[in-house]
């Protein structure tokens, strides 16, 4: 008879199996090309071929020796660039400069042998550290109640005070909503602030430093525009360097310090003083689990955005403390990657929670063996639900469209029409699924256009498929070109979408995991939707959701 585990010991032992798993099948590590590096002033500057979406994980090979960055380095991105500047601690520093000796005479005095040093993404790590992390910890879902709830501003709807009034009386709660529904610009900025103005400090959590960026972006802005100090809010890890200039005050202060950035007329301040006077703290969840220990904060609240995208392995960390927690974001959008194909995990069960959303934690606390037999397409149950109905992101034309397809609450927009375009790049002739060069040549054509018209300043340009992303990098000189996978996180005033094919995991909107990718495309823009494609095959493709936004789009003869 099979003994029942406990959360925490099927966390484990998840844990354990997914990086034996990862391990024995090459999988979870990525390497990211090098074309550049030097070490100047006890500062490595790596100059990358690819973009770096996040800072957790990754790990420098130097010579024959591995340093996990996160724990030996500080770092700071250069995302227009693509340069990661790393200062290292003495073992990290030791290693380079050996390296550095080694290289010939007839070298640069600064330049880095690239053959010696090689940077990866190792999702081991992480899983590793999440390992380590239930190990130590007790968990169990929170009891603590919130503080009591601020007065109500009165410029919220009806649907943002309901949100408010439970964030504020639950232990657990979820805020679910639509983009531009106020999730983060109303209900998780009034939150902070009524911690922030009774002296307690808040967590806000996100899975990406681009998805955090984001959100402090947003939070920021708000805040500016009143009476509070900004060095309230300290966001940790890696900053792109847009964000460090422009707010070095809500930043890592020994950044600063490296980047030169620290005022003539003020005092440095140290890390740990930051964290002691900070109100509104910001981490990855990986960087959570990775720091939780060493931060000596207590924390208020915790707040964890995009939580549909987060695996409940890494999740369950966020009940260590019986802090009261509330998660934000839409669970009709992207789920979390796990590695381990269905077939594999049927014989491991217990990987499940990294299959799985955040949105199952309460479930799995109260039923952990029945939770195994999830689904990540299963609706999650939790007790407090909040739903966010309407949308300001949206004309009422695409509100309703996506109601209809995917959201089913009623959900409403804008007065306004939204921008819906398309342009026909005729018939696909390739017979690899999963590339267009048609498409490639109209969205080139599309791109002149409106660079003419300076619309390119914020656009994103998204397709569903890796190759055709390479396709486009190479007839396209922009930088914001990303699968749908990593648009996660972020926004632009434009989108252009590639669609390519009917692919059944991808874009065939009878599948769930497909539908819900389209969602997370749409839902990157802010004003206009360019669709380019085969439109004579998609137009006769009823029943799809990209049918159904065809329908509603004017066409453009480029």
């Amino acid at each position: 008879m099979d003994c029942v585990k406990t959360p925490q010991e099927i966390l484990i032992d998840s844990a354990k199996s997914y990086y034996a798993y990862l391990s024995e099948h090459d999988l979870g590590l990525e390497e990211l090309k090098i074309v550049g590096a030097t070490l100047e002033q006890e500062r490595l500057i790596l100059t990358l071929g690819v973009k770096v979406l996040s800072q957790d994980g990754l790990v420098l090979q130097v010579g024959e020796r591995l340093f996990e960055l996160s724990a030996c380095a500080d770092m700071q991105y250069n995302q227009e660039d693509s340069i990661l500047e790393i200062s290292p601690n003495y073992e990290l520093l030791e290693s380079l400069q050996q390296l550095q000796s080694q290289k010939p005479k007839k070298s640069s005095a600064h330049k880095l042998a690239l053959e010696n040093l090689k940077l990866f993404s190792d999702l081991k790590f992480l899983v590793r550290n999440v390992e380590e992390f239930a190990t130590k910890h007790p968990l169990s879902l929170p009891s603590r109640k919130p503080i009591a709830p601020p007065q109500i501003p009165s410029y919220l709807n009806e649907y943002q005070k309901n949100a408010l009034i439970m964030l504020f009386s639950q232990s657990l709660s979820y805020v679910w909503g639509a983009p531009g529904s106020g999730k983060t610009q109303v209900v998780l900025f009034e939150a902070v602030y009524h911690y922030a103005k009774q002296g307690l400090k808040t967590c806000v959590l996100a899975p990406t430093n681009s998805a955090l960026e984001q959100i402090f972006t947003t939070l920021i802005a708000h805040f500016k525009q009143m009476d509070f100090e900004l060095s309230n809010l300290l966001r940790l890890g890696m900053p792109t360097q847009k964000f460090l200039s422009l707010y070095p005050e809500c930043c890592d202060p020994n950044l600063l310090v490296q980047r030169g950035q620290t005022s003539l007329f003020a005092q440095p301040t140290s890390l740990k003083n930051r964290l002691k006077n900070a109100h509104i703290i910001g981490l990855t969840l990986d960087g959570f689990i990775k720091k939780r220990e060493n931060l000596e904060v207590e924390f208020a609240h915790y707040f964890l955005d995009e939580c549909a995208f987060v695996p409940l392995a890494k999740a369950c960390a966020l009940c260590a403390d019986n802090v009261p927690l509330t998660l934000f974001g839409d669970h009709k959008q992207l789920m979390p990657i796990c590695e381990m194909p269905p077939n594999a995990l049927k014989i491991h069960k217990e990987v499940s929670v990294w299959n799985l959303s955040a949105l199952f934690l309460e479930e799995f606390f109260h039923s952990p063996q029945v939770m195994l037999e999830k689904q990540p397409t299963d609706t999650p149950t939790l007790s407090h639900i909040a739903e966010l109905r309407f949308t300001h992101r949206y004309g009422d034309n695409l509100a309703q469209i996506l109601d209809r397809a995917i959201y089913h609450i009623g959900l409403r927009g804008r007065d306004e029409r939204m921008e819906i375009y398309c342009i026909d790049s005729g018939a696909k002739g390739e017979a690899q699924s999963n590339v267009s060069q048609n498409e490639a040549l109209a969205i080139h054509k599309l791109y002149k256009y409106l660079h003419q018209k300076s619309l390119t300043q914020s656009l994103g340009i998204i397709t569903p498929f890796v190759n055709q992303k390479k396709l486009l990098q190479r007839t396209i000189a922009h930088s914001d070109i990303s699968t749908i996978h990593g648009s996660q996180g972020r926004e632009w005033e434009n989108v252009i979408f590639s669609p390519v094919g009917l692919h059944y995991y991808l874009t065939d909107s009878r599948q769930t995991n497909a539908l819900f990718g389209l969602n997370v495309a749409i839902s990157r823009l802010k004003k206009r939707l360019f669709i380019v494609c085969d439109l004579g095959f998609w137009q006769q493709q009823e029943g799809q959701f990209l049918h159904a936004l065809l329908s509603q789009s004017t066409r453009i003869n480029l």
